[in-house]
């Protein structure tokens, strides 16, 4: 036990030298103080590990492209503020019927990603943030995630949610500069949700899809019919249903958050649809809510070097064991080969 004293002769010192000792008998029993993440952006295809030959070279291409666009767009005061007011890709409802075909250029092996929710955690959960956030008007030097990123974490549980959204931030990034197919489904409404942490001032969530999504032709997104839950409304599910009869795409790979939660949502009611054939569930896409992880859940899935371990949570995905889970989808992880479907087609 610890007796803060408050006398005149020690005052404030002794206040701070107690509270200090509070502070670390805290971090001695939820998980010592970490190393804060690096917010730089790695290739989300192998977990960060060194290519070689021209994976490696086309790797670094993207990386030179992305980080250029970050540096210099992203960064001029100008961009910065175009990107309060409005998306800077299409809304899937805004785009033709007779050009929904053309989008299978951006396929990637007959595959197009669909993202429920992206970066739910920094702008619907953590309660890091005031709701009235961005009431002073200020623009930030960085986007809400980059900040969550590089913020210290004093236990496992707050480490996991900040790596899992750096692994979708680092995917959305490269899928955009590589034009590769992605639809992304924002929460309806979100921005008069008494959830969302910046309802007042700067509209941090449209900068941060407008950072991660580079203006891409290839990047669409529609909105779930409500902001807590996954499923679209029926106009829109009809536009999506449609899209992807003429994009003919063999793949749909599903990530975002949360499992269990709103990507379940979203998962059942395109299952009604179109089947389970091909529909899955792309674990190293995925992130669970921070009330279905418990201390030790965290302990488990953080590997020895800091990063999440994609086997446990394919492991967990596929024996319904995440948060409150229903389904046992089809899993496809991103370092999977390209498989062949039953059109003889690659998948």
């Amino acid at each position: 036990m610890f007796t803060v004293i408050t006398n005149k002769r020690f005052g404030r010192s002794a206040c701070k030298t107690a509270s200090a000792a509070l502070l670390l008998l805290s971090m001695c029993i939820y998980g010592c103080v970490s190393t804060p993440l690096s917010v730089d952006i790695q290739s989300p295809y192998d977990d960060g590990a060194a290519k070689t030959g021209e994976a490696k070279i086309k790797a670094d291409a993207v990386l030179q492209a992305i980080e250029e666009r970050n540096r210099v767009t992203e960064k001029n005061p100008e961009w910065v503020k175009a990107s309060y007011t409005d998306f800077m890709v299409k809304n899937l409802r805004n785009v033709d019927e007779k050009d929904y075909a053309a989008y299978a250029r951006y396929l990637d092996k007959r595959a197009v990603y669909i993202i429920v929710h992206p970066a739910y955690y920094t702008f619907f959960t953590n309660n890091a943030h005031s709701d009235d956030a961005g009431s002073q008007d200020r623009t930030a030097s960085s986007n809400a995630v980059d900040r969550l990123i590089g913020e210290t974490s004093y236990t496992n549980k707050k480490k996991i949610m900040q790596l899992q959204e750096k692994m979708l931030r680092d995917f959305l990034e490269f899928a955009s500069t590589e034009r590769k197919l992605v639809v992304l489904i924002l929460p309806g409404g979100y921005e008069n949700y008494s959830g969302y942490k910046f309802k007042k001032g700067n509209n941090e969530f449209m900068r941060y899809i407008n950072e991660i999504s580079n203006e891409s032709e290839s990047v669409l997104y529609l909105y779930s019919e409500k902001p807590t839950r996954g499923a679209l409304g029926e106009k829109d599910m009809r536009v999506l249903l449609k899209f992807l009869y003429e994009i003919r795409a063999d793949s749909i790979l599903i990530g975002g958050g949360y499992v269990g939660r709103c990507l379940e949502d979203f998962y059942k009611s395109v299952k009604l649809y179109i089947g389970e054939d091909k529909l899955y569930v792309v674990p190293e896409l995925v992130s669970i809510s921070p009330f279905d992880v418990t201390s030790d859940m965290a302990s488990d899935i953080l590997k020895d070097n800091g990063t999440i371990d994609s086997v446990r949570i394919t492991q967990g995905i596929k024996l319904q064991s995440l948060g409150n889970q229903e389904i046992a989808p089809q899993i496809r992880n991103l370092s999977e080969p390209a498989r062949m479907s039953s059109s003889g087609r690659t998948q």
